[in-house]
């Protein structure tokens, strides 16, 4: 059984840097994209607190490596912005080496929470990862979920 906790959040807005990837190759591609980042002088513009997915159709999605964003701050060229909904989200602790522990924790989350929670199903798209060492926690957007 999968380890997890409900929480409401507040809306926040990110910054970062975005690519789209496909969903059959993205834990392939997302650490080639974080080892880029970590080695670039980027770092100074976003560290990478959250890896943040949001997800348009089921085969792509939208992957940012962000930081909370600080409004009076100018969005440097080559970075978005996005505004986290307020909502209830389902929070999972990750333990162990990336990216396998998280790439782990999050086949478990589609193949086995989903499909077997009664309370709670997909809201929107979003799902983040929070990196906050020595806690990394993988964060989906839920909605509680009452069937007839």
């Amino acid at each position: 059984m999968l380890e997890y906790k409900i929480v409401e959040k507040a809306q926040f807005t990110v910054m970062g840097k975005a690519r789209t990837f496909a969903t059959d190759t993205a834990y392939r591609e997302i650490p080639k994209f974080w080892e880029e980042h970590l080695q670039s002088e980027e770092t100074n513009i976003v560290c990478g607190m959250y890896g943040v997915c949001i997800d348009n159709d089921g085969k792509k999605f939208e992957y940012l490596i962000a930081d909370n964003y600080l409004p009076w701050n100018e969005v440097p060229d080559g970075y978005e912005t996005r505004v986290i909904p307020a909502g209830t989200w389902a929070v999972f602790p990750c333990r162990g080496a990336l990216p396998k522990a998280l790439q782990d924790v999050n086949t478990r989350i589609w193949s086995e929470w989903l499909p077997s929670c009664k309370e709670y199903k997909l809201a929107r798209n979003y799902t983040i990862e929070l990196y906050a060492p020595p806690a990394i926690l993988k964060i989906f957007l839920i909605k509680e979920y009452f069937p007839a």
